[in-house]
């Protein structure tokens, strides 16, 4: 009679061991040489130079080939895991020559994980000391305990602790071997550790999104999703460029719930719920948001009963859903607890209108050249229409993926700085990178299918891209440009764009046109900024004759020019300008004018609406004009200057109070 066991793997032979042992060296000795940031066991050249990384980077390289090449059958869910492995070494060349490791936001969760390991407390008046931003607005007050406070999660630094610690060891290793070592937590070889944390943590994203993806497509279509995830999205940057930020563990995390609710999906137990809900718990240490992912097992709870009919069965899923995820959340509460004094806060740190749900930014968020989702990172359209034949073949699957989704889109276009402060990309969609990766395989598996179909699509799109070639040669020709690449290429895009708009804008432009009467290029440079709003605002001024003052106009304005000392432009009759306001409020509008006719009579509208009017002289005066809030709307307002041969130096919008009736 046959046997049902599975047949046993051939152990490894002696050569496979001996590989696996040289590997197992040089990887140590790479990632010590990373944490020091120069000097490792082997006298392969210096770490800080591109020659001693190359060499490692070659030996490990070598190593690897071989090892798969002698150590096992070749599979092609092995060889896909050996590509994976391989795509770090590049990424780890980066990281270690031109990446990053503290800057921006990241200050703010490194103190954790520093405070933790060398303090053993979450006082961070000498962290912020250290880093020069003790005296900061935001910091300088001391909460309810007495203590400085922190709006960002703890998650982070408690997952950084492994490689604190490690960095640790390594820093006193060397110093016990007479090197001058800073062991304060501050210096190269801890930041350097928690850096690589981080590093890997993005790297064990790919791992687990390429295992659940092989549950449901093949094994190329799999690997290619997760290479994009990794190579196309802004997961790369904050693995490499700023890898103390939390965008990498947080996308770990998410993986991590999604993979674990994908395994048993419809088939959970009360204990299953519980450890989801823990797993989900700690992902929101990571980064609050990562709850929305609880949409997921919530889902998963209704489908069942409805399939099942057995309520009481449900509610206790329900029930250790919820008991999980209190647990999982633990950690942040205690640090709330220290920091504010209660575990529980009634509002975002950032303050109570930070997340405004009646409030969307949508078309911003996703299309806006300030961070916009889309248009900073076009593969996403991918991700998001590759759920249509997701939804032909996966249907369940896909509606409980496009839950989350939809809701992670819609509180990030209701958050308060929607472009998310100086982010690559819209770094907010972290937790959703495992979701879109569902949608970038369904699409790769429907392309897959359609070419074949459709073999004259390869040649159009060759024949396509020699056209648009020779277009840009005859506009340079035309200009007396030289035809070099970047000059064909580059004047192409901009003649594009500024007819058609840019294609990773696309529909927002064309809304914009046809709405403003405007060409769909300016969208780029008008749309996302404010008069007033957060950062990087505009100070409620429109300097005419600047640089880039373009953007902010309309039609009827004159060139540059300069005009008794003053850079401006002209109104010949009737000119528009762009005012953009995250709210109506009463404003005065203020202009500084100068006619070269003597007196002129100046009329202002804003939205088609009468404003005011008033009389410019021959020299530069301000004139101001109160506009209630009724005349005013969110996002662009359009204000109409009528008037003939009158000079416009800056437009000045300031919020005054109603006047008394």
């Amino acid at each position: 009679m046959g046997s049902d066991r599975p047949p046993v793997a051939p152990a490894p032979t002696l050569g496979a061991r001996a590989l696996t042992a040289l590997l197992g060296i040089l990887v140590a000795d790479f990632m010590i040489g990373l944490i020091t940031g120069d000097a490792s066991p082997l006298p392969l050249g210096s770490m800080a130079r591109p020659g001693g990384v190359l060499i490692r980077g070659a030996l490990i390289l070598v190593a690897a080939v071989l090892r798969y090449a002698y150590g096992g059958p070749k599979t092609p869910d092995r060889a896909a895991w050996w590509v994976l492995g391989l795509c770090l070494l590049p990424t780890l060349a980066q990281f270690q020559l031109a990446g990053g490791r503290i800057n921006g936001d990241g200050v703010m969760y490194y103190v954790y994980v520093r405070s933790l390991m060398k303090d053993g407390d979450l006082e961070f008046a000498n962290e912020y000391a250290h880093y020069g931003i003790l005296e900061r607005d935001d910091l300088s007050m001391l909460t309810k305990t007495g203590r400085r406070r922190s709006i960002f999660a703890v998650g982070p630094g408690l997952a950084w602790i492994p490689f604190f610690a490690l960095g640790e060891v390594v820093a006193r290793g060397q110093h016990a071997l007479g090197a001058e070592v800073d062991l304060s937590g501050y210096g190269p070889h801890h930041r350097n550790a928690v850096a690589l944390g981080s590093l890997l943590y993005g790297f064990l994203t790919i791992a687990l999104i390429h295992s659940m993806l092989r549950r449901h497509f093949a094994v190329a279509t799999a690997l290619g999703a997760s290479l994009l995830v990794w190579g196309t999205t802004f997961l790369y940057w904050y693995m490499v460029q700023q890898p103390t930020m939390a965008h990498a563990p947080s996308a770990m995390g998410a993986a991590l719930v999604i993979w674990l609710w994908d395994r048993d999906r419809l088939r959970r137990g009360l204990i299953g719920f519980l450890g989801l809900g823990l797993v989900a718990g700690l992902a929101m240490c990571l980064r609050w948001q990562n709850g929305v992912l609880l949409a997921l097992p919530a889902f998963e709870i209704l489908e069942r009963a409805r399939r099942e009919r057995v309520l009481p069965r449900m509610m206790g899923a329900g029930g250790a859903l919820l008991l999980g995820t209190l647990l999982g959340a633990v950690p942040q509460m205690l640090a709330w607890k220290y920091i504010y004094g209660t575990y529980l806060l009634p509002s975002p740190p950032h303050g109570a209108d930070f997340l405004k749900l009646n409030h969307p930014y949508l078309l911003q968020t996703l299309f806006s050249s300030r961070h916009g989702l889309l248009s900073w990172t076009p593969v996403f359209w991918l991700g998001f229409l590759g759920f249509l034949p997701l939804l032909r073949r996966r249907q369940t699957l896909a509606l409980s993926l496009a839950l989350p989704l939809v809701l992670m889109t819609y509180v990030n276009a209701c958050s308060g700085d929607w472009w998310a402060g100086g982010s690559f990309s819209i770094r907010r969609f972290d937790s959703q990178l495992p979701i879109f990766a569902f949608g970038f395989a369904a699409a790769l598996e429907w392309l897959q299918e359609a070419l074949p179909r459709a073999p004259a699509l390869v040649p159009a799109g060759v024949a396509l891209g020699v056209i648009l070639w020779n277009c840009g040669l005859g506009f340079s020709a035309r200009d007396g440009a030289p035809p070099t690449f970047p000059v064909v290429v580059g004047g192409l895009a901009q003649r594009f764009s500024h007819t058609l708009g840019s294609p990773m804008t696309w529909p927002a432009s064309w809304l914009f046109s046809l709405r403003y009467r405007r060409p769909p290029g300016q969208f780029d440079l008008l749309v996302g900024r404010y008069l007033f709003y957060r950062q990087n605002n505009m100070k409620g001024r429109i300097d005419l004759g600047g640089p880039s003052d373009e953007a902010m106009l309309g039609e009827g304005w004159g060139p540059r020019e300069v005009y008794q000392g003053q850079s401006c432009r002209s109104v010949s009759f009737r000119a528009r300008a762009f005012a953009p306001l995250d709210v109506p409020e009463n404003l005065g509008l203020a202009l500084r004018t100068a006619s070269g006719a003597g007196t002129v009579p100046v009329t202002l509208h804003v939205n088609q609406q009468a404003a005011g009017q008033f009389e410019a002289g021959p020299e530069w005066r301000v004139h101001e004009v109160y506009v209630p809030k009724a005349l005013w709307r969110r996002e662009l307002n359009e204000v109409a200057i009528e008037a003939a041969g009158v000079h416009v130096e800056m437009l000045i919008f300031v919020p005054r109070a109603a006047p008394a009736s």
